[in-house]
């Protein structure tokens, strides 16, 4: 009986812990039980975002939820190995919950590629399911994406266009499009521009030319049908 109060009571406390809390005993705690624990709450209170984030990466690829799931699962797993890494600050809530928002979606746009290269590859898809360790099952009960929706005639030609596109322009359209910078009026972030620039070895100058060129080869295949 004992045992089983503890348990709810640690549960009910997590839940109540700040995010500024919650990353401090993801950093300190070894015990086994409660890391898992830790990670449950932590993954509960940021995968939606994650997932939303990585939907809107994902949207325009066959499968493309299901490319969106797995990597929101592969962020958390990375997220979980380098939290020693993360850089707890003083200061407001709120602030803190944009860093780890900000942290987590580096992570997961920096395994975008990879993962989606993985996928197009059965083998190295099959690899990369039986290497996934089994601590991690978990995350199939924890977050379930919504079910998928009939794509519309728009949405069609969107995909049809942007499958037409080198994946470095893929990549490019879709990180703006995360930030809603579509429009040649505004820019990206510094860090995602910086991350696009690292990752192609170019300069923003064509990061941007590339950007432009996408958009109209996009909208030249969605007008013309």
């Amino acid at each position: 009986m004992n045992n089983t109060t503890n348990t709810l009571s640690v549960v009910k406390s997590l839940k109540d812990l700040s995010d500024r809390d919650l990353v401090l005993g993801l950093k300190s705690i070894e015990e086994e039980s409660s890391v898992s624990r830790y990670q449950t709450e932590f993954y509960r209170r940021f995968a939606p975002y994650i997932f939303k984030v990585a939907s809107q990466n994902c949207q325009v690829y066959p499968g493309g939820d299901a490319l969106a799931r797995d990597l929101t699962q592969e962020t958390f797993i990375r997220a979980f190995a380098a939290i020693d890494n993360f850089t707890i600050i003083v200061g407001e809530d709120a602030v803190f919950k944009k860093l780890i928002k900000a942290w987590l979606g580096k992570i997961a746009n920096r395994h975008f590629l990879k993962l989606y290269a993985l996928r197009k590859n059965e083998d190295a898809e099959t690899e990369c399911t039986e290497a996934q360790e089994p601590s991690y099952d978990v995350f199939d009960t924890l977050f379930e994406p919504p079910p998928e929706e009939q794509p519309s005639m728009y949405v069609k030609l969107l995909r049809e266009a942007m499958a037409r596109l080198k994946e470095i322009d893929q990549h490019i359209v879709n990180s703006y499009a995360a930030e809603g910078c579509l429009e040649s009026t505004r820019h990206i972030s510094d860090s995602t521009m910086h991350l696009l620039c690292e990752t192609y070895k170019t300069t923003s100058e064509n990061i941007r030319k590339r950007k432009n060129r996408a958009l109209q080869k996009i909208r030249e295949h969605c007008f013309k049908n």
